[in-house]
C-alpha cells in the first residue's frame, strides 16, 4: 500500500485530500506545518508527497527540498492558491513533479498522484533490474523488491560513494548491522576494517574505553586492549548500534572526535588523528530524547547527515516469499528441500511481526527442525487468535520494545482482532459493522483501510460489502 503524506495548514483541506485518497486504497499521513512534513520525510517510509506552497515554517519549498535531499524518487505534488508562472516553474525546476491551484479538482489529483506513481514504480524497476544485472546491491543478505526496499537499495548505492556520517533508523529486527555492513562493502573502504560497537552490551562506564582506548600507563584494572575502536576501524568503518544509549558526557567526546578527525585515548594527554566513517543506528525516537535532553542537539544533527529509515517487515509483506525462501535457503545447507504452502504464507503475512526479520528467520529455523508434519501447530503460533495471546505469545519480544512501540504494537493486534471480527459478525457488510461498533460508517471504513482489512473475504453475497 503506497504511504502519502498531506501537508497543508488548513485542517479542512487535509481530511479532504485523506478522504478522497483513503477511497484509492492509500495510506495517509497528515502534517500542519513544514515542520512537521519534514519531520515525517526524514523518518518515515513515504511513496509520494502533497504539499501546500504556503505553510508555516517555510512551506512547499521546504518541503520539496527535504525530499530531494532524503530519497529524490519520492515524487512531489505542490498545491496552492496564490499560484504563478515564475513558481510553477521554480517547483518543477527543482523537482516537483506536479503543481496544481487550489481550489483542486479532486479527480485532477487522484490523476496526479496515479500518474506519479506509475513512474516511480518504472523508476524503482529499473533500479531493480539494473542492481539485478551489476550485482549493486552488494550484499546477499539484503532481500526485497517492495518500493520501499527498492529505495533503500539506491540510497544504499549513493551513500556509500561518499564518506558523510549515516544515520540508520528502523525497528528492531529490520537489518540495521546489515545495511551498516552493506554502505561499507560498496564504499572505498571496503578493504579496511567494519568495527561494530553495541552500545548497550558495554556498561557506560566502560564504553569510553571500549571507543577510545587508554594511555600507555593508565591503570584501569582491566585486562583489555589499550586499543579502542576508533582506532581498530582504521580507514574503515565504526558501526555504533543502539546510539541513543549513549550517555551525554560521552556524545560530546564522539561529536568531537567525527568532527575533528582525532581521538584522545583515556588517561592520555595528546590526541590520535584517525580516518574512520561513522555509521549510527537506533530503534530509539531520537527527537524524543533530545528534548528530554538525553541527547545532545549537536550531536543528533552530526549523526543525521543522511538518514536511512528501514521499513517494518508488515510494511513491506510483498517481500515475504522472497524472504521465506532465502531464509530456507540459509537454514538447510543443502538438506532436504521444505517449503511453506500458499495459505501458510498468506496466514504468515497477517501476522504483525513484531521481531522483524529476526523473528521471521527464527520461525523459519524452528518449521526446518520440526518439518512440514508439524506446520498445522508451528502456523497458529505465530498468529494469536486475540489480544491477550499477542501479550502471552510475544511477552518478550514487547519487554524489548519501548513503551511507544509496545504500546502500538498491542492496540494494532487488538483493532486488527476486533474488527475482523466486526466484519465477521456482519457477513463483510461494512455499515452493519459499524452500527455494530457503535462508530460512524466513514469511521470504519477509514480503520479497515488503515489495518488493510478486505471486507470482502468476510462477504456473503457479492453486494452485502456495500449496503447501507
Amino acid at each position: 500500500m503506497a504511504a502519502i503524506l498531506v501537508a497543508d495548514d488548513e485542517p479542512k483541506m487535509r481530511k479532504i485530500l485523506m478522504l478522497a485518497l483513503m477511497e484509492e486504497g492509500y495510506e495517509i499521513l497528515q502534517a500542519q506545518n513544514t515542520d512537521e512534513a519534514v519531520e515525517i520525510i526524514h523518518n518515515t517510509s513515504l511513496s509520494l508527497v502533497i504539499t501546500d506552497l504556503k505553510m508555516p515554517g517555510g512551506g512547499g519549498m521546504v518541503v520539496l527540498e527535504a525530499v530531494r535531499h532524503t530519497n529524490h524518487y519520492i515524487p512531489v505534488i505542490i498545491l496552492t492558491a496564490y499560484g504563478t508562472i515564475e513558481n510553477a516553474v521554480e517547483a518543477l525546476k527543482n523537482g516537483a513533479h506536479d503543481y496544481l491551484l487550489k481550489p483542486c479538482d479532486l479527480e485532477e489529483i487522484k490523476h496526479s498522484v496515479r500518474k506519479a506513481l506509475q513512474i516511480q514504480h518504472l523508476e524503482m524497476e529499473n533500479i531493480y533490474l539494473r542492481n539485478e544485472l551489476y550485482g549493486i546491491s552488494g550484499h546477499e543478505e539484503l532481500i526485497g523488491k517492495s518500493s520501499s526496499m527498492l529505495r533503500v537499495f539506491e540510497l544504499i548505492r549513493r551513500v556509500a560513494e561518499g564518506d558523510s556520517t549515516v544515520l540508520i533508523r528502523g525497528e528492531s529486527g529490520t537489518g540495521k548491522e546489515l545495511v551498516a555492513r552493506t554502505i561499507h562493502k560498496q564504499s572505498r573502504r571496503k578493504e579496511r576494517p567494519f568495527v561494530a560497537v553495541r552500545c548497550t552490551s558495554v556498561p557506560a562506564d566502560l564504553l569510553e574505553l571500549e571507543l577510545f582506548g587508554r594511555a600507555r600507563g593508565v591503570r584501569t584494572g582491566l585486562p583489555s586492549s589499550s586499543t579502542g575502536k576508533f582506532e581498530l576501524a582504521g580507514g574503515g568503518t565504526l558501526f555504533l548500534d543502539e546510539i541513543g544509549d549513549i550517555p551525554p558526557r560521552l556524545q560530546g567526546k564522539i561529536l568531537q572526535a567525527i568532527e575533528s578527525k582525532a581521538i584522545e585515548p583515556v588517561g592520555g594527554m595528546r590526541s590520535k588523528k584517525v580516518d574512520v566513517r561513522v555509521i549510527a543506528a537506533t530503534q530509539a525516537d531520537l527527537e524524543e530524547k533530545m528534548r528530554k535532553g538525553e541527547m545532545q542537539s549537536d550531536f543528533y544533527f552530526r549523526l543525521n547527515v543522511v538518514p536511512v529509515v528501514l521499513p517494518p517487515l508488515r510494511e513491506r509483506l510483498e517481500d515475504m516469499p522472497l524472504l521465506i525462501e532465502h531464509f530456507i535457503n540459509k537454514k538447510s545447507h543443502g538438506r532436504r528441500r521444505f517449503s511453506f504452502s500458499a495459505e501458510e504464507i498468506e496466514t504468515m503475512m497477517r501476522y504483525h511481526w513484531p521481531g522483524n526479520l529476526r523473528e521471521l528467520d527464527n520461525v523459519v529455523e524452528r518449521a526446518l527442525v520440526l518439518g512440514a508434519k508439524d506446520m498445522n501447530h508451528l502456523i497458529p503460533s505465530i498468529h494469536p487468535s486475540s489480544p491477550a495471546a499477542a501479550v502471552g505469545g510475544h511477552r518478550n519480544e514487547l519487554l524489548d520494545m519501548t513503551y511507544k512501540e509496545a504500546k502500538k504494537y498491542i492496540v494494532e493486534e487488538f483493532e486488527q482482532f476486533y474488527f475482523n471480527n466486526m466484519l465477521r459478525k456482519s457477513g463483510g457488510n461494512i455499515s452493519r459493522a459499524a452500527e455494530k461498533a457503535g462508530i460512524h460508517r466513514k469511521n470504519m471504513h477509514v480503520k479497515i483501510t488503515e489495518l488493510n482489512i478486505d471486507p470482502r473475504q468476510y462477504a456473503q453475497s457479492d453486494d452485502s460489502v456495500d449496503e447501507e
